[in-house]
């Protein structure tokens, strides 16, 4: 029975047929089917991708859009001293989003690793100041939004926090029970936030976006929702298109 199942997705001939495109669609996909049974059912059809994700066979780049292979979800390894801080502001927070990351997790994406790092720290607006001044009472380097002058004197610190407004419907996911943002929202705010994350940018930026397309499976179409509540959807989807290379038709 598996055998015959197998025989319908046709699995090797997708292979061989999609192999090496960087994506297909929907349409080629049913098309590809169609060569093969003039009378396939459309809700065949969807069946047939529903067990080819399962499979691992392909995975989702946006609705309508696939690629060969299985899905592989950004993990960051979070360390102990991210873990104790998150730990300490969800129990004086417990009703409140807080997402916690650092920088150094861009670092395997770079050429030149930056000499130090940062964590990050977004939690809702009607605690961003309380939470601000609990974590001054922890740690000597905490800063409250740095901007301009601020970032160039106090960031090359080492070991400092960044408290920062959370921005509402920011795609998060949860890891070791630490709420961190998805690789989507870290990609969008280092593009956007060029003054904080200016270790990141240049041809930097450029690799940083490159590798992590490379490896990881990337929701663009979560990438450009939230883009667009940080008001650069169109400014780095030209970028991914024209920099990173990704195809324009992905963003249709």
């Amino acid at each position: 029975m598996n055998k015959l199942k197998n025989n319908k997705l046709k699995i090797e001939d997708i292979i061989l047929k999609f192999k090496g495109k960087p994506f297909f669609t929907f349409k080629e996909l049913y098309e590809f089917y169609k060569g093969k049974e003039t009378n396939l059912k459309i809700g065949t059809f969807k069946w047939r991708i529903y067990k080819l994700k399962e499979k691992g066979i392909i995975k989702d780049l946006k609705r309508g859009v696939y690629k060969l292979g299985s899905f592989k979800e950004f993990i960051p390894i979070i360390n102990s001293d991210v873990k104790r801080l998150y730990n300490y502001l969800i129990k004086a927070y417990p009703y409140v989003q807080i997402d916690i990351w650092e920088t150094s997790w861009l670092h395997d994406f770079m050429n030149h690793q930056p000499f130090n790092s940062f964590i990050i720290v977004e939690v809702d607006k009607d605690v961003l100041e309380s939470a601000f001044y609990l974590l001054k009472e922890k740690r000597n380097y905490v800063y409250f939004n740095p901007k301009g002058e601020d970032i160039e004197k106090y960031i090359t610190n080492e070991n400092v926090i960044i408290v920062k407004s959370i921005i509402k419907g920011s795609p998060n996911t949860k890891i070791e029970k630490i709420n961190i943002p998805k690789i989507e929202k870290i990609l969008v705010d280092i593009f956007f936030e060029s003054n904080l994350f200016r270790t990141y940018q240049g041809q930097e930026l450029i690799n940083i976006f490159e590798r992590v397309f490379e490896e990881y499976t990337i929701n663009l179409t979560t990438l450009l929702r939230y883009a667009r509540k940080r008001g650069i959807k169109e400014k780095i989807n030209n970028f991914i298109i024209d920099t990173i290379k990704i195809k324009s038709s992905l963003f249709e």
